[in-house]
């Protein structure tokens, strides 16, 4: 993997599957999302955003392999099904639209933040070549509360040093991505998905959650010798097991659900109030590349 920062627009060329440029349209947590070009963004300023207002209605994001170890401590972990391959995910919420981890006030409560959520506005989209290019949300804007200070390009017309770091976070992240499909790949192949059959009571409703898949354990201990140490050498235990210890979660949702409905109408709906229920740890530790 290399960058291109002296061409118009700042690219990434990596090797990568037809899956996972797919998984970058499908996925991708933005909406108003363009190639960061220096004939487009050279004078132009962003600002770092003090909220998570965004990624109110996302119920779920997309997961890399190295963000298993944080991310099983915070929420449920799961995998959900695009055409015919898996991808995996952080359970956000319980139904479309609702992000349970995110407060009113845009705050994102204790616990591990995925990265693809981490990186906003800035995000990498398929370009031509084998390669993916920086882009910017320019919906970003509106969500801030700070005026736009930070620019894209210095006075030579090279990307400043804050933008190169997140491009090279970026690029590591993409890496980790690749491998977590090929995990999966390999975990379907083995048929061990199954569907997960989550129910939780909201109120005085039962409420179904629908279109998660989990892994099969039954089909899992009944894999011989060869197919485990396939697993093992690929990481994929580690990350089946960080899937399987996560769903002790699933009851962490139904709090934060009926506690989010029982507060909507008042002022108790605030970080503080559900600062025990989580087990925090300094998400930017992560080594993707050692992965």
């Amino acid at each position: 993997m290399f960058y291109i920062h002296n061409a118009d627009a700042v690219k990434i060329v990596i090797f990568k599957t037809t899956v996972y440029t797919k998984i970058l349209r499908d996925n991708q947590p933005m909406v108003n999302i363009v190639p960061i070009t220096k004939s487009q963004f050279l004078d132009r300023k962003w600002s770092a955003l003090d909220n998570y207002k965004f990624a109110e209605e996302y119920a779920t994001a997309t997961l890399a392999l190295g963000e298993i170890s944080q991310g099983m401590r915070s929420f449920p972990i799961g995998f959900v099904k695009n055409d015919n391959y898996f991808t995996l995910v952080a359970i956000l919420g319980l139904q479309p639209g609702e992000n349970l981890f995110i407060n009113k006030k845009g705050e994102w409560i204790p616990g591990y933040r995925p990265a693809v959520l981490r990186s906003y506005p800035f995000s990498l989209i398929p370009g031509a070549n084998d390669q993916v290019l920086l882009a910017f949300d320019e919906d970003s804007l509106s969500y801030s509360n700070v005026a736009p200070t930070n620019l894209f390009y210095d006075e030579n017309g090279e990307i400043v040093d804050e933008v190169s770091r997140i491009l090279s976070f970026l690029g590591e992240v993409h890496t980790s991505y690749s491998k977590t499909l090929q995990i999966c790949e390999i975990i379907n192949n083995y048929d061990l998905f199954e569907k997960w059959d989550i129910s939780i009571t909201r109120g005085n409703k039962v409420v179904q959650v629908d279109g998660i898949y989990k892994i099969d354990e039954n089909k899992l201990y009944a894999l011989d010798g060869d197919a485990l140490k396939n697993l093992q050498n690929v990481s994929g235990l580690g990350m089946i097991y960080g899937h399987i210890f996560s769903g002790s979660h699933i009851s962490l949702l139904e709090k934060l659900a009926n506690f989010r409905d029982t507060t909507a109408n008042s002022e108790q709906a605030n970080i503080e109030s559900v600062e025990e229920l989580f087990s925090y740890e300094d998400e930017d530790t992560i080594d993707f590349s050692s992965l």
